[in-house]
């Protein structure tokens, strides 16, 4: 894994590329795609990994598979600038850079959510609001589902945990009747 400094420095100069291009989100879109595609695809990851291949030869891989993708030429000029740099298998780390700065360019926060059963459309909304409300951001959910939670929610931004979740309120009532 490369470090965190050399992930966001790759990020940082797509961003710059994207950024004067406006297109800072159809490129993180599709970088996540590409990195979806190396997380699912055991046979390819490995490919990509192995250094008996030569490397024009997983160039021309990387790049019919943008094609078939139907990347934009940022997107797939990007790929190549990983693959000849040795740092394919850190896209997942250059992605998670890459978002973060986009988002702190927009002025947007994203909100993951993990709820016990799927929230309504409705209820997302509602949290949605409120969560702007409270940060002065334009924030974004991503939901998850956790049936250990038992009920209620637990929302994470950023560093930042919100756990009104049941599991954890019993928890803490068992502590106190231990300690009691």
């Amino acid at each position: 894994m490369i470090a965190g400094s050399l992930a966001k420095r790759y990020a940082r100069a797509l961003v710059e590329v994207a950024a004067s291009s406006g297109e800072l989100d159809p490129v993180s879109r599709e970088l996540g795609e590409f990195a979806a595609l190396l997380r699912e695809q055991r046979p390819l990851r490995l490919f990509f990994a192995n250094p008996s291949i030569q490397r024009r030869g997983k160039v021309a891989v990387c790049e019919q598979i943008a094609t078939k993708l139907g990347v934009r030429p940022l997107t797939s000029s990007f790929l190549r600038v990983l693959l000849e740099a040795g740092r394919l298998g850190e896209l997942e780390s250059v992605l998670r850079a890459y978002e973060g700065l986009v988002d702190e360019r927009l002025g947007r926060v994203k909100a993951v959510v993990t709820s016990a059963v799927p929230l309504a459309a409705e209820t997302q909304e509602q949290l949605r609001q409120q969560l702007q409300a409270r940060l002065g951001k334009q924030v974004y959910l991503e939901t998850r589902q956790d049936p250990g939670l038992l009920g209620g929610m637990v929302t994470r931004i950023g560093s930042v945990l919100y756990d009104g979740s049941l599991k954890t309120r019993l928890l803490r009532l068992r502590e106190e009747l231990v300690q009691g």
